[in-house]
């Protein structure tokens, strides 16, 4: 189950569903129906890969740990360990820990990630392949489960 680090969950979620991004679970009845709301026709699992944690914090400041921002909207789900996702919101960073269950719905919203442990996801997008910008945010310190 999503753990919510940067503030309680109801503040997060507010936060994060004005910056584009809702975190779910497997088990939300809604699951199916937010899925094709975002994606659209597209449904279909585009992809899975597994995100190893980076050497050390400095490391994770490129790829998917230096913020970005997707071209399509995605609806990831979490298949196995643990990593931190910070999504900017106008409050700044919220920080959410995503575990083996978790569903991370992103419209285009500025984030960065880190694997904790070795992370398997199941990636369905929009658009032909995701492709992420970086937005040249400075990297801060990584918030600590």
């Amino acid at each position: 189950m999503a753990e919510f680090l940067t503030y309680d969950e109801e503040r997060s979620r507010a936060f994060l569903g004005v910056a584009g991004v809702r975190i779910l679970s497997v088990d939300d009845p809604d699951v199916m129906e937010v899925m094709a709301e975002v994606l659209g026709e597209e449904t279909q699992v585009r992809a899975s890969l597994v995100a190893e944690p980076p050497a050390d914090a400095d490391a994770s400041e490129s790829g998917m740990g230096a913020w970005h921002i997707n071209n399509g909207d995605e609806f990831q789900t979490v298949v196995s360990g643990r990593g931190i996702v910070e999504f900017m919101t106008d409050k700044g960073a919220v920080a959410v820990l995503l575990e083996a269950g978790d569903i991370m719905v992103v419209e285009q919203a500025e984030h960065r990630y880190r694997p904790l442990t070795d992370q398997e996801w199941v990636l369905r997008f929009t658009g032909e392949d995701l492709v992420a910008t970086g937005t040249g945010r400075e990297s801060g310190p990584w918030p600590i489960p």
